[in-house]
């Protein structure tokens, strides 16, 4: 009799956390299939259904804050960077800022307006997509406890020296490309002629450079010492800096909110709503001083009073892609197959103006469907993840995508628990979260690149260790001694 009494609420116990997922998906459904018929029937207009679109990623935001412990997993972050990318223009419609948040705009010489059934496919397809990204991290949850991490640390006095070593050649590589852009007409050079600015820059220079990033991750991972993560951090920014004066400030920002996640992954304190906004806010205003720069035009303070919603609709431009690829779908279906494989290259080739062809990239070629004379001095839309999925099947392809990405997402969280996993994760989470801006399998690429990045490093290890006269001491093994005080 005890025994049995004893099982029923720990079953109970266990069951709970099922329901409450399962009840939170089929009522996002509901709302979504009630505005759906609503919208069939007429009696929802496209403009409220932006406004109802914004509503419902806000939601999942906020759900994803809450159910995975203060924003601790990639879900979070991606929904973020969904609602910035893909939904940029509907939140500002709904602050005021657009009036037209459905008009395919951007670099088109003539801004035009999809029809009323093209633009509710696309509000449906950015909602089903969120949906089934957050659906499968919510139904397989469980917090995880980041694991000891003493064995890994015993790198950091190899990793400190491959970081310092390579961080100069890091600072005179982006000078020399920040001189080079400058002299060769600015920032949309670097997208016109890549290969060339590369060459601006000696062959080994660049190729030691490549392990900088790598070695600093890995502190970033392993390190526990703050004040030494700290210097580490600045130094690397600092050189970095001159990335953003160039005016290419998407990879810096999808890292810092990689290491925030980093951070929280490490730490058990509570994350504060506060310090989120404040980054936010923070990141907004970079983001609107290298906008400035990037045409030339510095901003006053008043046109920083205005920044977050000039931000938003920018960033928001990506939008452009979903729609110009609901619009003309059998224009870019046949290269479907193209367009992935061509990914599968991006993180080991350059990709400017000078070698497109059709079929290269979805991101270059509704840019030349809008207007080939502005993509041809270099400028752009970006990409779109859920663009390709409705590309590659409709409705159908991005429910279907979109659940994958969900999963794949809940798995790079669960493979966070230990070091060595999390920094394979801190490595290839900064070209997952930046997809809705992106290419669908950029991340795949960038894994296939870190994998070589880390060969690398682990022949430097076994160099490092094999020299006696470089092996670490007893006291400056990076390991904190127990009880220590890591503050």
């Amino acid at each position: 009799m005890s025994t049995t009494t004893q099982s029923i609420p720990a079953f109970a116990a266990a069951s709970r956390p099922v329901p409450a997922a399962a009840f939170e998906v089929l009522v996002y459904l509901e709302v979504v299939g009630f505005a759906t018929l609503c919208f069939l029937l007429g009696w929802l207009q496209p403009n409220s259904a932006a406004v109802l679109t914004i509503l419902l990623l806000g939601a999942l935001i906020v759900l994803a804050w809450n159910r995975f412990n203060q924003g601790r997993h990639p879900c979070f972050l991606f929904l973020g960077t969904l609602m910035l990318f893909q939904g940029g223009r509907l939140l500002s419609y709904c602050l005021g800022g657009e009036s037209s948040p459905l008009r395919i705009g951007g670099i088109a010489p003539y801004p035009f307006d999809m029809s009323r059934d093209e633009a509710g496919i696309v509000l449906l397809c950015l909602a089903l997509s969120a949906l089934c990204i957050y659906a499968p991290c919510r139904w397989n949850y469980r917090k995880i406890q980041s694991s000891a991490d003493a064995a890994v640390r015993r790198y950091l006095p190899y990793l400190y020296l491959v970081f310092y070593a390579t961080l100069p050649l890091q600072l005179f590589k982006n000078y020399k490309y920040y001189e080079y852009v400058q002299q060769h007409g600015g920032y949309v050079y670097f997208f016109i002629n890549h290969s060339g600015v590369a060459s601006s820059v000696p062959l080994l220079v660049r190729a030691i450079v490549l392990i900088t990033f790598p070695a600093f991750v890995a502190i970033f991972v392993f390190e526990r010492r703050k004040k030494y993560l700290y210097l580490a951090t600045a130094l690397y920014f600092a050189t970095a800096s001159l990335v953003l004066l160039l005016g290419l400030r998407g990879g810096i920002f999808a890292i810092v909110l990689v290491l925030w996640y980093v951070s929280g992954i490490k730490s058990s304190q509570r994350s504060r709503v506060v310090t989120v906004a404040a980054l936010a806010i923070l990141l907004v205003m970079v983001g609107s001083v290298v906008q400035g720069l990037r045409e030339d035009n510095p901003k006053s303070l008043s046109d920083l009073a205005r920044a977050p919603v000039e931000f938003v609709t920018l960033q928001g431009n990506s939008l452009d892609v979903t729609e110009v690829a609901v619009k003309y779908r059998k224009v870019f279906a046949p290269y479907a197959a193209s367009y992935l494989w061509n990914e599968l290259k991006n993180g080991f080739v350059a990709n400017d103006t000078s070698n497109y062809f059709r079929g290269k990239s979805l991101a270059f070629d509704v840019p030349v469907l809008l207007n080939s004379n502005a993509f041809s001095l270099g400028h752009g839309t970006g990409g779109s993840y859920v663009a390709e999925a409705y590309v590659i099947g409709g409705v159908a392809g991005v429910v279907v995508i979109s659940l994958l990405i969900g999963a794949g997402l809940h798995l790079l969280y669960r493979l966070s628990r230990k070091g060595l996993s999390l920094f394979i994760v801190a490595m290839i989470l900064p070209d997952v979260i930046i997809m809705p801006r992106g290419n669908l399998l950029d991340w795949l690429s960038v894994l296939l690149r870190t994998a070589i990045f880390i060969g690398i490093l682990a022949l430097g290890w076994i160099l490092y260790r094999s020299l006696s006269w470089l092996r670490p001491t007893p006291h400056g093994d990076g390991i904190a001694p127990a009880g220590a005080n890591l503050d």
